[in-house]
């Protein structure tokens, strides 16, 4: 008898399932089990320059820059990432090819971006009227909704780390787009400068219209001596060596609402202590050589080696330290991460 009922309702549950199933529902016990449920694991990756580069100048030979291609960049894939064609989940890094006489047309989107100029003189991007030119070194920030667009008036090609929460934007479909209605490029109404004066120590009410945010630039000059003063009075992390986050200058928060930005120095011979924190990071090596070990487990550790303009991702919540290839000269990395969005969202730890 009692094996009946056990038939009988094994049954009766299965015309529930099946029911549910024609009516897009599904019953909590309809779960997998947690063992079944694998997670994609997302590696650590290396993007080397001396891979990156003469692809880029042949592209800047082969592909023109026009109402189909509106700028020319290669992305940074890290095929473990389970949102197609992006560096991260949140986000994408490319690197941006822009010859001379050439231009971006002024444009604006949804997205957050950022730009960490690599290579090049004479290149400035408009941002909303402001004409910032980029040295190497210098991180331009093109909050959600702003006009920027960019013209190299050198005689060289430049090359920049261009950094975008599209995909974020797409999966919330929240993506939105539009070219400059006025022309090709947004006159020059403002000098360079003018929005970071404007939200320093010295405030004029009224100066800037709206409430932000601004397209902001930090001049590479002036983060490099901040750093090094910091380097000079010994004020270092365990895990992360000497290190600034850029800030928002108006507020005080990151970069952007999605994109946080760092630069740190690794000290001669500086090894780092082990850390991990829930957020995907991508590095570029602005000086030096060095090794980051990254791994699930401190005890099952990746060694990837990086040297001067490589790029390299490690990935949420997997324990990484760092160590300067050179026992003579600092490492200095800059570095953009999801933080802000976890921070947001109150899911942001770390552990060390």
């Amino acid at each position: 008898m009692a094996k009946t009922r056990s038939q009988d309702t094994q049954q009766q549950l299965a015309a529930l399932n099946s029911r549910l199933a024609d009516a897009s529902l599904k019953g909590a016990w309809q779960q997998e089990a947690a063992s079944s449920r694998v997670k994609p694991h997302v590696r650590p990756w290396l993007w080397r320059w001396k891979d990156i580069e003469p692809n880029l100048l042949a592209a800047g030979d082969l592909v023109p820059i026009d109402d189909v291609m509106k700028m020319r960049t290669i992305r940074l894939i890290n095929p473990s990432v389970p949102t197609p064609s992006s560096t991260t989940k949140t986000f994408s890094v490319s690197i941006q090819h822009l010859g001379p006489g050439e231009i971006t047309q002024s444009h604006r989107h949804s997205s957050a971006s950022l730009y960490f100029m690599i290579q090049g003189s004479g290149t400035y991007t408009t941002a909303e009227g402001e004409q910032q030119f980029m040295e190497p070194g210098d991180l331009l920030i093109q909050p959600t909704w702003t006009w920027h667009g960019s013209h190299n008036t050198g005689d060289i090609p430049s090359i920049w780390l261009t950094a975008m929460d599209t995909s974020l934007n797409e999966y919330l479909d929240a993506y939105f787009r539009e070219k400059y209605p006025e022309g090709d490029v947004q006159p020059v109404s403002k000098a360079d400068g003018y929005y970071r004066r404007r939200m320093g120590a010295l405030r004029s009410k009224g100066a800037l219209e709206g409430t932000g945010p601004f397209p902001v630039k930090y001049r590479w000059q002036e983060t490099l001596e901040a750093l090094e003063e910091l380097a000079t009075a010994g004020q270092a992390d365990a895990c992360d060596g000497v290190f600034l986050d850029y800030t928002d200058p108006l507020t005080g928060d990151s970069t952007t609402a999605t994109l946080g930005c760092r630069i740190q120095m690794l000290r001669p011979g500086e090894e780092t202590r082990s850390h991990r924190h829930t957020c995907g990071t991508i590095y570029h090596v602005v000086r030096g050589s060095g090794v980051v070990k990254i791994g699930k487990t401190k005890t099952d550790e990746e060694t990837i080696e990086w040297a001067e303009r490589d790029c390299f991702d490690v990935p949420s919540w997997q324990w990484h330290r760092f160590r300067n290839g050179s026992a003579t000269a600092p490492a200095i990395l800059f570095s953009v991460s999801d933080r802000p969005v976890l921070e947001s969202l109150r899911l942001y730890r770390e552990q060390s």
